[in-house]
Parts: C-alpha cells; sequence; structure tokens
C-alpha cells in the first residue's frame, strides 16, 4: 500500500485572540490517497477553510500530526514553508480574480510562480496548462476580460504550474452556473489525471461531489462521515459510512439524532457482528 499523500492525525487548530479561544480542529484524521480526489464538505464554521489552511502550511497546527508529501508540517521553518507551498501544495483560494494578478495576461500569470527552468520549458508547461483546461486561445487575455468560468480555469492552471502533488481548491464553483461548474470540474479532473496530482476539494455545491473519489463531512472540528459513490443495479448510489476515529469515537448524522430524539446518553448493544444503538431512557435488550 502506499503512503498517503495527505495524512492528519488529531489534528487541532485553536485561534487565539486578547478576549477569547475558537477551536477550529478538534481532533481531526483525514487520509487522501496519491492521485486521489477528495471533497470535503460542512456546514459554515466546521473547520473547512481552516484545514485547507493546514495542509497549505499557511497555518500552522496547533496539536495533531499532519504530514503532506513526506513533509512534517509541525515542524518546518518559515522558508521551508515558502519552498512547500511553492513545490508541494497548488492553492486555488475562493473567489477565482484572488487567485490572479490583474496586470498580467493568462500565459503570463500561469508563467509567474513557476520555479526556475528554462525558458522553453515553461512556456511549454503553461501552454499545456492552457489547452488542458480549454482556454489556450485566451492566452493574451487579461483577468479582468475573463468570464467566471474562464477566470476560475486560469487560476487552476497557475495552482498547477510547478505540477504540485496536491491542489487545494476552496469553492471552485461558487461562481458558477451548474453547465459551467461541470465542464470545468470534467477538465479538472483531466488535468489531475495527466499530472499525476491529488486534490483535496472544500465544497457547498452537491454537483461538484459526484467528480470526487470519496466525500468527507467535517462536522464542529472533525471527519464526521464518508462517502463514496457506487453503482448498483445499473445505477450509481451513495454509499454513507460513519467515521470512527483513533480514540473510537464517531459522529451521528444529524438527521438520525433528530429523527430518534437522541439526547445525552447513548445505550450501544452487541448484537453479533452488529453494534446498536438505543436512546439512553430505552430498556437494555435481555441478552
Amino acid at each position: 500500500m502506499s503512503e498517503p499523500i495527505v495524512e492528519c492525525e488529531g489534528l487541532v487548530h485553536i485561534y487565539r485572540t486578547t478576549q477569547l479561544e475558537v477551536v477550529a480542529l478538534q481532533g481531526l484524521d483525514l487520509r487522501v490517497e496519491p492521485g486521489e480526489v477528495v471533497a470535503i464538505v460542512g456546514r459554515s464554521g466546521s473547520g473547512k477553510t481552516t484545514l485547507m489552511n493546514v495542509i497549505a502550511a499557511v497555518e500552522e497546527p496547533t496539536a495533531g500530526r499532519a504530514l503532506v508529501g513526506g513533509h512534517d508540517l509541525t515542524r518546518m521553518t518559515e522558508r521551508e514553508r515558502d519552498r512547500f507551498r511553492q513545490e508541494v501544495v497548488g492553492y486555488v483560494v475562493q473567489h477565482s480574480q484572488a487567485n490572479l494578478a490583474p496586470d498580467l495576461n493568462a500565459l503570463e500569470n500561469v508563467l509567474l510562480p513557476m520555479t526556475p527552468r528554462p525558458v522553453a520549458e515553461s512556456r511549454e508547461r503553461a501552454a499545456f496548462l492552457l489547452e488542458t483546461m480549454g482556454i489556450d486561445e485566451l492566452a493574451a487575455s487579461h483577468p479582468g476580460e475573463l468570464s467566471g468560468g474562464e477566470a476560475e480555469r486560469l487560476a487552476v492552471a497557475v495552482a498547477m504550474a510547478n505540477q504540485p502533488q496536491v491542489l487545494l481548491a476552496d469553492e471552485p464553483t461558487a461562481e458558477l452556473d451548474r453547465a459551467t461548474a461541470d465542464h470545468v470540474l470534467r477538465d479538472l479532473r483531466q488535468l489531475l489525471r495527466e499530472s499525476g496530482s491529488a486534490a483535496v476539494i472544500v465544497t457547498h455545491d452537491a454537483s461538484v461531489e459526484r467528480h470526487a473519489d470519496r466525500v468527507i463531512q467535517i462536522r464542529d472540528g472533525r471527519t464526521s462521515t464518508e462517502t463514496r459513490w457506487l453503482e448498483q443495479a445499473g445505477e450509481v448510489v451513495a454509499d454513507e459510512l460513519l467515521i470512527m476515529d483513533r480514540a473510537g469515537r464517531i459522529q451521528l448524522p444529524r438527521a438520525y439524532v433528530e429523527r430518534l430524539g437522541a439526547r445525552g446518553l447513548i445505550r450501544a448493544h452487541l448484537e453479533g457482528d452488529e453494534i446498536r444503538l438505543r436512546r439512553g431512557d430505552q430498556e437494555q435488550p435481555d441478552e
């Protein structure tokens, strides 16, 4: 089994001010395999963007373990972090124009972050990225002249300039209509396959989930469920699993808790190879 490209264990991140502390990540576990595309979903404030910033070495974990591409993010100097962000990860932040230099054309934007290499090699790489993302005819256009979909495609090309091991994308379809988003995601998936890169995508868009190998839901700063799409009887169905952390903790889906009216204590009963859960006010079944 290959080593994961992203491995987080017991990840904690606390934002501190003079007046309060906010625990954004509370012992989160995450594993992403090389070449895998993982979508991260969850309500606002669940810790999604904090997780992305930690993986990108923009923010340092408060506690826990975080390895990306073999780099221990808890033991890096600031110079090592700069090099890591340039060579190991590519980051598409929310709002496509925020990723682009407005005074440079599309080709120049892709060339800008490239690590030193022969000029011909750099231009060949840039041309490949623009073509794969379907905007090679816009190489001379400036960001302000591009549509939302074109700007998002260019932002992806810029993030992939140095062929990173992991692409991070925060809400890449937030500014796009459904048809445009679907086309952008298909081209992005093709680029990832050709580059051999993994991707972690934060999204609220359900259509993005169909382009991912796995969908991980974050609740209250921890991973709670994992969904994979499986083909059954000629139909594609969602197979959702609860994630158990190293301490044996799981989070029940809110819909289950609300339907059962469960509060406080829960009874657990082992029946063969199954674990049955009941409200704490229900009697324990006879053995």
